[in-house]
């Protein structure tokens, strides 16, 4: 992958949702003032929420290999949404008949979301768009309900449905905005509302719609692009057909959560978990090609790559996604991971490219030529190995003075990955115990994050003893 590319596409959406984001802000800042007084906060909340999505449009499910996922997104973050609704619902009504009225919605919504579970494909999307329009028309004909406010909830409604839609469905599309246009007009006739206010309304849903339609589009272009891009690498390596190709992107993951359940391995048998890994190499092939396409993947690899300084050592390296990108800046690289088809791949992929690399498959190897790095990664690889404590020793133990040790620890085995061990390590206390200092940022280090991603340095003028017991 082009790392550089996919930095020019990130930046280049930072721009437009930032763009876009101010825009909805300053024309729902007009509507504001038409709204009564007890719904502005409310409208308040609803746009920083409507601004936010937006901006984050291009973060959502497009950059994927599954686009089913596209319906079990719009499921999920419903289901925050429902919980925003309740809260602040209840917090901003100011009468009885209001806090009713959010029991109610919150009612309509839970029961739209339950059933669309069960209802495939891009159908779930408008289904979902069905109940948000349906709750929408019954308040404005029940409730004295704020315009201005009920035309933003419409408008945050079709943006989260036209963010989760195929967009090569035209009449889906349709059936989405036309809609929202048809309530506005109604309902501004109905209330005899101004003829500016039902203007700035409109306008607010039709720059919303817009706006999401061009960043949607532009996420899904860069996301064909990199698939594209994907596919004609490991066809020219594996001789697959794109469908297969597709189809293991697809079931690799779920494979080897069965492969790994059935083989049913001592987490403390190294030998035999080095063999599973071996034997299952071309399944974590794929596997790590499909999750390299997602966007929070790439995102992710952009950041971890950002302190990968002088020679450097990907540890666990699979299929050299990181290793490649640091030789591509013409940085020393090295690779290390158990031999199999990733590895394969890898080895593969330096050649086309022209980049040298060196190739490890054991710790006596990287040893043996009394090599220090002054950045090591090793990123999905230490929740896989027995030996925590040991692990991390040996990665110390190979850093030149001052460099840095850039690696992550998911907790502990799930459904989706049996194969990640539990380990009860107190991963902080237990390198800065080494002499190595912790230089994730104050954010990174804040108790409610769910922060997986370390990064050490070592300030030591030698690197700790090279003699562990964890090198066999």
């Amino acid at each position: 992958m082009d790392y550089a590319d996919q930095q020019k596409f990130l930046t280049g959406s930072r721009i437009w949702g930032t763009l876009v984001a101010l825009a909805i802000i300053a024309l729902a800042v007009a509507c504001r003032e038409t709204s009564a007084m007890p719904a502005r906060l409310a409208f308040d909340l609803v746009t920083i929420a409507l601004a936010i999505f937006v901006y984050y449009t291009p973060d959502y499910l497009h950059l994927t290999t599954h686009p089913e996922r596209r319906g079990r997104w719009a499921i999920k973050v419903r289901w925050r949404i429902i919980g925003a609704v309740l809260v602040l619902g209840l917090i901003t009504a100011s009468s009885s008949r209001g806090r009713i009225t959010v029991l109610v919605a919150v009612a309509w919504l839970l029961a739209f979301n339950a059933t669309g579970r069960i209802i495939p494909g891009s159908l779930r999307v408008l289904w979902l768009w069905t109940g948000d329009f349906l709750l929408l028309c019954g308040i404005y004909a029940l409730t004295p309900f704020d315009f201005s406010l009920g035309a933003l909830l419409l408008t945050s409604a079709a943006h989260l449905a036209i963010v989760a839609l195929d967009q090569f469905s035209i009449s889906g599309l349709g059936l989405v905005v036309a809609p929202g246009f048809a309530l506005i007009a109604f309902s501004a006739w109905q209330r005899l509302n101004s003829i500016s206010e039902s203007l700035l309304c409109a306008g607010l849903l039709l720059l919303s719609v817009a706006a999401t339609i061009w960043l949607v589009h532009r996420a899904e272009d860069q996301n064909d692009k990199n698939i594209a891009a994907a596919i004609a690498e490991l066809k020219a390596f594996t001789g697959y057909p794109n469908q297969k190709i597709k189809q293991l992107w697809a079931t690799s993951n779920q494979q080897l959560a069965r492969n790994f359940e059935s083989a049913a391995i001592d987490p403390g048998d190294r030998e035999r978990l080095a063999e599973w890994y071996r034997q299952n190499s071309e399944l974590y092939l794929f596997a790590i090609s499909g999750y390299n396409l997602e966007y929070k993947r790439i995102r992710s690899n952009l950041n971890v790559l950002k302190p990968g300084v002088g020679a450097c050592l990907d540890y666990g390296a699979g299929n050299g996604e990181i290793v490649l990108a640091v030789a591509q800046r013409g940085q020393p690289a090295s690779y290390y991971d158990v031999q199999g088809e990733t590895m394969r791949f890898a080895r593969w992929r330096a050649a086309q490219r022209k980049l040298p690399v060196e190739f490890f498959v054991s710790k006596q190897e990287l040893l043996a030529g009394n090599k220090r790095y002054d950045t090591i990664f090793s990123l999905d690889v230490l929740e896989h190995l027995p030996d925590l404590p040991g692990e991390l020793n040996f990665l110390a133990s190979l850093l030149n003075p001052g460099g840095r040790l850039v690696f992550d620890v998911p907790a502990g085995a799930t459904k989706s990955h049996p194969m990640h061990l539990d380990h009860n390590l107190d991963v902080v206390a237990h390198l800065k115990a080494k002499g190595l200092k912790d230089e994730r940022s104050l954010w990174q280090k804040l108790p409610f994050r769910k922060e997986e991603k370390y990064i050490f340095s070592s300030e030591l003028e030698e690197s700790p003893d090279r003699s562990d017991p964890v090198v066999r």
